[in-house]
């Protein structure tokens, strides 16, 4: 025996299929957008964006009206210290003179200049100032961000494990290993892992990273 819906059933299955309609199409927004923000960036394969508006300001005063972080695979991934050792050409110490975010065929990217504290592994001398491409930033009051991972900012310091960038986006530019996962933010003598990193790299002291 088939009970027919009233009128107002009726209404309410129309309004949720338009809201489920209008939510698939503005998830299908984000996937492209995702997708293609980071095309350009370190070995990411595919990745999902997740979207929130907000208000605050940053370490660097810059106001953020939205926040778009992306979650994705990398190419690339490391389990343990010695692993990301071995891969790095580049193992040192740095801290960041200036970073600029800049957009690239509709990518963010920021490129830092970074100076050269200490040198553990490759061939950059101390003292020297290289640069350091990173794919997410700030631009038009948007925050972008890989897994939660913010991009570098003026006056911070850190472990970096680099490898040589070659692409159109910048010249003579290093990246950071596995994206995010070389990267050990330093603040009052005690490391931070980056976000979504194995359990083997992470690390709250400079002893952990078994350098020189």
């Amino acid at each position: 025996m088939k009970i027919k819906a009233t009128k107002k059933q009726r209404k309410k299955n129309v309004m949720k299929n338009k809201r489920l309609i209008i939510l698939s199409t503005l998830t299908l927004g984000f996937l492209v957008g995702g997708s293609y923000l980071f095309l350009d960036s370190h070995k990411i394969e595919t990745s999902r964006a997740y979207e929130q508006t907000f208000y605050e300001l940053a370490k660097s005063d810059k106001q953020i009206i939205k926040k778009v972080d992306v979650s994705g695979d990398v190419v690339e991934g490391f389990d343990s210290i010695k692993k990301l050792n071995e891969s790095a050409e580049v193992i040192a110490e740095v801290e960041i003179n200036e970073s600029e975010s800049f957009q690239y065929k509709s990518v963010v990217f920021t490129l830092s200049d970074a100076k050269v504290k200490q040198v553990h592994k490759g061939d950059v001398e101390p003292e020297n100032v290289i640069k350091i491409l990173e794919t997410g930033g700030y631009k038009d009051g948007t925050a972008y961000t890989f897994e939660g991972n913010e991009v570098f900012e003026t006056g911070e310091k850190a472990y970096v494990y680099l490898e040589k960038y070659e692409g159109p986006v910048a010249e003579d530019a290093y990246v950071i290993k596995g994206v995010y996962q070389g990267k050990f933010l330093e603040e009052e003598g005690k490391l931070q892992s980056s976000n979504g990193v194995a359990k083997g790299l992470q690390v709250n002291s400079a002893s952990q990273l078994g350098l020189d």
